[in-house]
This record gives C-alpha cells, sequence and structure tokens, in this order.
C-alpha cells in the first residue's frame, strides 16, 4: 500500500511539473490573443483612396479633315502615358464596396499617317497631343483572402473629358518630298466612359489597404474644333490598358 501511495504522489508530481511546463512554452511560443495583431478590414464604412499608374493605349480609330475631303489615318498610335486618381468609397460588408473616383490621364503623343496619296501630295503625317480626364462610380466585389491576399473585381460608368491639342499636319510634296506643316486649334468633348477592373489587396494595417490591379478604361471620342469645317483631328473608340498601384484608407 505504501509503494502505492508513494507512485501515486510521484505520478501526480510529474503531471503537475508537466502542465507547469507546457504553460511556460505556450508563453514562449504562442502570442496571447491580445498581443496578436488583427489587421482585418472594418466590414463597413468609409475610405479614401490613391492611385499612380501607367497607361497603355490601345490604336484609336482617327481620321483627319482636309477639305474638302475627310481621310482614313494608319499606323495611328497613342504613347504611353501616367495615370493619377483618388477617390471616396464605402464599404458595405465584407464583400462589397463602391467608390467615386476621379483620375487624369497626362500628355500622350498622337500620331498617324494617310496610307496613300492624296490630290496634290505624297503623302500626309498628323500628330497631336492628347490627354484625358475620367469621374466614375464604381462597384467592386472582394473575395475571400487567399494567403493574405485579397482577389477583387470590378466595374465602372462614368464621364470622360477628353482634350486633343498641338495638333500639326503635316503635308509632303510630291516632287521634292519637303513636307510643309501647319498647326491647327485643338478642341475637347465630354464622351460617355467605363471600365473594368481586378486586382489584389492586402492589408497593411487596421486603416491602410494596399491595391495592386488592372483597369481597362473606355474614353469616347475627342475631335479638334475645325474639324467639321474640313480641318483637323478626329479619334474614336479610345481605350487604355492601365496597370495601377494605390493605397485605400479606411475610417475605423
Amino acid at each position: 500500500m505504501q509503494i502505492i501511495k508513494i507512485a501515486a504522489l510521484t505520478g501526480l508530481f510529474a503531471a503537475a511539473g508537466s502542465a507547469a511546463l507546457a504553460a511556460d512554452l505556450s508563453r514562449v511560443f504562442v502570442s496571447s490573443p491580445t498581443t496578436m495583431r488583427d489587421f482585418r478590414e472594418s466590414s463597413r464604412g468609409l475610405y479614401l483612396r490613391g492611385t499612380l499608374g501607367y497607361a497603355d493605349y490601345k490604336h484609336p480609330e482617327a481620321d483627319v479633315a482636309v477639305q474638302p475631303d475627310i481621310h482614313g489615318l494608319s499606323r495611328e498610335r497613342l504613347a504611353h502615358a501616367a495615370v493619377i486618381g483618388t477617390g471616396l468609397g464605402y464599404r458595405f460588408n465584407a464583400n462589397v464596396r463602391a467608390d467615386v473616383t476621379l483620375d487624369h490621364t497626362f500628355d500622350a503623343r498622337f500620331k498617324g499617317v494617310v496610307p496613300g496619296p492624296i490630290s496634290g501630295t505624297t503623302t500626309l503625317a498628323d500628330s497631336g497631343q492628347f490627354q484625358s480626364s475620367t469621374i466614375m462610380a464604381n462597384g467592386y466585389l472582394d473575395f475571400r483572402p487567399v494567403m493574405g491576399l485579397t482577389p477583387y473585381v470590378g466595374a465602372g460608368l462614368g464621364v470622360a473629358h477628353n482634350v486633343l491639342s498641338q495638333q500639326v499636319l503635316t503635308i509632303y510634296d510630291p516632287e521634292t518630298g519637303i513636307g510643309a506643316s501647319r498647326s491647327i486649334a485643338g478642341g475637347d468633348n465630354f464622351s460617355l466612359a467605363w471600365a473594368v477592373m481586378a486586382g489584389v489587396a492586402y492589408q497593411l494595417s487596421s486603416n491602410f489597404t494596399f491595391d495592386l490591379g488592372y483597369r481597362y478604361v473606355s474614353m469616347g471620342d475627342v475631335k479638334t474644333r475645325a474639324f467639321d469645317n474640313g480641318a483637323g483631328l478626329e479619334m474614336e473608340s479610345i481605350g487604355a490598358h492601365e496597370m495601377r498601384v494605390g493605397v485605400r484608407y479606411t475610417f475605423n
């Protein structure tokens, strides 16, 4: 009986020692709930956003007017340009949010040529500067986070203010091949704009979220003021593929 009592007491002390050691290890290797950082974005509330990006324009459809005719251009292109934007949004729940954004695309160089000889010339080349500002209402669907990254898709609808400036029309003499250039007054107009977006977000803190995304934006058209009177340029179906980085600040 004495042996049984000693064995029982020994087992009791061993169990107590093991529990104490486990408690000490848990304090070393496992953070307490009060010290672990919780960076989950608020399920609802206002947020501000800012973005920087790079626009790669698709080939626009362009025509040049030289009295009395209008000629379709070939090899027309818009050069790459920088994009900057800001916006104010609201998160309705963990998956749905919306915002209103204002974006500006800086000057992009336009170039194009008439594909064949026209009356009295060997060829005709046109150039100018294009820029656009868009204001859009956007909606987004955020998916379940994967390894800290939250994929999303979105779409937007709004208005683009397009500006075409510094247009230079160069007409080459068929005999000498020497070109004569003349400047044409620019123009601007408002067009319907729409966009589709996709990207991933990463929560930096309870307030800040890093955003890496892609946007295709359609900006409509623009033409110089004298185009309808037989002098100038018209561009249609203007669109750009944009890669964008940004930050969202959520008001907790």
